[in-house]
Formats: structure tokens, sequence, C-alpha cells
């Protein structure tokens, strides 16, 4: 906490926090400023000047000698308007800058949704490490701006009530003598016309609509699909060569000749194929059968070959 009161680092914590909230905490800083500079101007006023602009009214009303005739009630309205007018000055302008403190979050917060959906439309995904500055830019103007309005909602409504109570106490010493007929009950004491309340009701739940869009919308999750392996463009010459190949041709005297060459039992056949398979891994086992071969004697390579672990490709073989 105490590292915080260094300017250094209070200098580092601001410029972060700007470039986290983007230019729109800008705008948003520029207009805190100038909403407190007015209402700390206000709350000078109404600490120190007021009493003396009050008492100079004072002073003017008891100078009159006629307090009872039209000119003299349309006299006192005049000093109250006076201080009426003097106190309000800049009021509406900070409440013009508390309306506007919370539309600048609300700026922020659609400006961020726009930066997330360009980087889901850029990456066609949700990147967490990509989505985090726009989440950040919506979400921090938004806190700004709500948290700039809130205080000033609490300063005009101080602001307001210093007001009325000042006006009320000038119009309460001006006396005015009695069985008058136009301005008797004092007029401008109180204002006619409501004041204008600041009602950010409506602003919060569009902000909170367009949070919970933001949340359902940027929230995705990645399918699993099958992995493509793209071919190589220089293979290997292992890949681009036909694997090995043993021939296993069935013949009719009930002998198996392998690769056209010896002949061996049927019952031999499965240490002939693992042989293969050890030097070959890749190779190919291809079992011909001559149509004039026993059927027993095929079925019995056949199963020979499975039994040493390889599905042979069958073809029958024609006749010479």
């Amino acid at each position: 906490m105490l590292a915080m009161l260094n300017p250094f680092n209070m200098f580092e914590t601001l410029a972060g926090y700007l470039n986290m909230g983007g230019p729109v905490v800008v705008a948003l800083l520029a207009s805190t400023f100038l909403m407190w500079m007015l209402i700390s101007e206000r709350i000078l006023y109404f600490t120190f000047a007021i009493a003396k602009i009050i008492e100079e009214k004072q002073g003017l009303w008891a100078g009159r000698s006629d307090r009872g005739s039209w000119e003299a009630h349309a006299y006192r309205e005049r000093l109250i308007s006076e201080a009426r007018v003097e106190n309000e000055r800049f009021l509406g302008s900070i409440r013009s800058l508390i309306v506007i403190t919370p539309l600048l979050g609300l700026l922020g917060t659609v400006t961020g949704m726009i930066e997330v959906f360009q980087v889901i439309t850029d990456t066609g995904s949700s990147n967490a490490r990509l989505m985090a500055s726009g989440i950040s830019r919506a979400t921090i103007p938004t806190m700004t701006g709500l948290a700039v309005s809130l205080t000033g909602v609490f300063a005009i409504n101080y602001l307001d009530g210093k007001h009325e109570k000042t006006i009320t106490a000038l119009g309460q010493s001006l006396e005015t003598e009695g069985g008058l007929g136009y301005g008797a009950k004092g007029r401008l004491t109180s204002s006619e016309q409501e004041a204008a309340d600041v009602n950010i009701t409506p602003l919060l739940d569009i902000v909170f609509i367009l949070l919970i869009f933001f949340i359902v919308t940027a929230t995705f999750l990645d399918e699993d699909g099958i992995a493509i392996a793209s071919p190589e463009d220089n293979p290997p010459e292992e890949l681009t060569r036909p694997p090995p190949t043993l021939v296993l041709a069935v013949r009719n005297d009930g002998f198996v000749a392998v690769d056209g060459g010896r002949l061996i039992d049927p019952r031999s056949v499965k240490p002939v194929v693992e042989a293969f398979k050890a030097q070959n891994p890749r190779g190919v086992v291809l079992l011909n059968a001559a149509p004039d071969a026993k059927v027993e004697t095929s079925v019995l390579v056949l199963d020979q070959t499975r039994q040493a672990g390889v599905d042979p490709a069958v073809t029958i073989q024609g006749q010479d």
C-alpha cells in the first residue's frame, strides 16, 4: 500500500490502467477532472461566498423604507432571483457530466466487444490471450464511468440541498409587511419547477444486458476433430517405393510355392510368414489359389497366415 504512494509507482499504475482501458478511459478521466473541478468550485462557493451574498441582499432590503407596495415585492423577488442564479451556476454542467460519464463507459463496453468479435473473426476461435485486451477495454470503462457517476450523484445532491437551504433562509429573512396582495407568499423562495433528477437506472439495465450478451457470445468451446496429416513435399524413399510382397501359391498337388520357387507343406506356412514380417514390417502377403487346388489346402494356408498375424490378400490364379 505504501508503495502505491510513491509518485513513480502511481504514474506506472495510471499508465497501465489507461493502457488496459483504452482511449475511452482517457476521455472519462478528462470529464471526471472537469466535473470535480466544478464541484469543488461550488463547494467553496457555498462554504465561503454564499454568506457574503446573503448579507448583501439583506442589506439592500433593509435599506428600503417601502416594503408593502407592488414595487417592493418585485424588488424582493429580484434579490432572491439573483441569489438563486448565483447558486445554480455550474450545477447544470455538473448534472450533464454525471450523465455523460456512464455513457462514455457504455461506449467503452461497445468498443471492447467489437475488438473481441474482431479477434474471433480473425482467429476463428476464442483465444483467451488475444481476447483479454478487448475484455479489459469492455469492462474497465464501464466500471470507471459508473464509479464516477455515483460520486457525482452524491455531490450534486449535497449541492442541491445547500442551494435550497440558502434560498429558503434568504426568503425568510426578507420580511414583508402583512396584508399585501401580489407576491405576498414569496413565490421565488422555492422553485416551482421540479429539480432534474439524475436517473441512471435504465442505463445500468442496458449495461448489464450488454455484459450478459458479451459473456454468452464470447464463450466458445473448442470442438475435437480428426487430425489430418498433410503429405510431405519430399517424403522418405521407403514411403515412395512399393512394399515387399510374399506370394504363396497353392498348387493342385497340395503343396505351396513360396515366391514361385521352393515348395513347402501347407502346415509350414506360419513360420515362413513370421520370418517374412520380421524382415519386412511393411510387407504384403498375397495368397494365390489355383482353380483346381483343394479348398481344404487353401483354407489351411489362409489360417496359417492369419495365425502369423497377417490378413493376406486372396486371388484366384487362372489356368496356364
